[in-house]
């Protein structure tokens, strides 16, 4: 498993996304604790280091900054609420991921084929915890970069084995439209004549199974910790992939950031 520092594009990428990051930081600290009934919305947002593969599917790693942004509740005047509380039960979410660019000339593997712009998904999910347990699914749709749906399923079990530390681990399934496996899995007939690849269609369906473990320490109300790690192994149709055979099928991800917490009323 190689790793490797990233290309100065991709470092012009990442870096505009360290700024954004930073930006969202230094947002006025004076947002405080609010009463647990008060509208007001409450979200996070940080910062992070995480090694990666350079592209779905590549066995070349890269060490990169991550945004963190989630959301935890929002309290209208007139009754109405999402999220907060204890989080038992069911509670909705947004849901969000940024894709770099993949492009062949940071990629020795993909010479010959086409670049794949950066992509935005916007989408939202759905999350129920019973005590120790959480199941949750998300569904996001690529804005940019490509046009497909994708989907995620998972479970944790939690233990607090000290206050404010808070560990978790469970199963994850990934699935993918057509459209999302032919942009990232596919060879186009064209592509296959530049690059040597078998030209190749990827149908939608079961993308990965993996596992991922997670770990956050909350320093007080207003910073906390988190740090994390997974395992994906691709399978069904972007596993056939001829790319795949270049890189890996195996995934890993390791990452650690900073949050920053804030509660704001209307």
């Amino acid at each position: 498993m190689k790793a490797t520092f990233m290309t100065m594009q991709r470092l012009r990428t990442t870096t505009l996304m360290l700024g954004c990051g930073a930006a969202m930081l230094v947002l006025p600290l004076s947002a405080s604790a609010q009463d647990a009934s008060a509208p007001g919305i409450g979200f996070e947002v940080g910062l992070g280091g995480m090694v990666a593969p350079s592209y779905e599917g590549s066995n070349r790693y890269l060490l990169s900054p991550y945004p963190i942004i989630s959301f935890n509740y929002l309290r209208l005047s007139n009754g109405f609420s999402l999220g907060g509380g204890d989080n038992e039960g069911l509670n909705f979410r947004p849901s969000f991921r940024y894709i770099g660019e993949r492009d062949a000339g940071d990629e020795p593997a993909l010479t010959g084929m086409e670049p794949v712009d950066a992509a935005i998904e916007l989408g939202a999910g759905l999350k129920y915890t019973a005590g120790p347990v959480s199941v949750f699914g998300d569904v996001r749709y690529g804005v940019s970069g490509h046009h497909g749906i994708v989907a995620e399923i998972g479970a944790d079990y939690l233990i607090e084995p000290v206050s404010r530390l808070t560990l978790s681990a469970g199963p994850r399934l990934s699935f993918a439209s057509a459209d999302y496996m032919n942009a990232y899995f596919g060879v186009t007939p064209a592509e296959s004549i530049t690059s040597g690849y078998s030209a190749y269609s990827a149908g939608g369906g079961l993308k990965s199974v993996g596992v991922a473990v997670n770990a956050r320490y909350d320093f007080n109300d207003h910073w906390a910790g988190e740090a994390g790690a997974s395992w994906n192994r691709l399978v069904g149709d972007a596993a056939d992939s001829p790319l795949i055979a270049a890189g890996s099928k195996d995934q890993y991800t390791a990452r650690i950031g900073l949050i920053r917490k804030f509660q704001i009323g209307f």
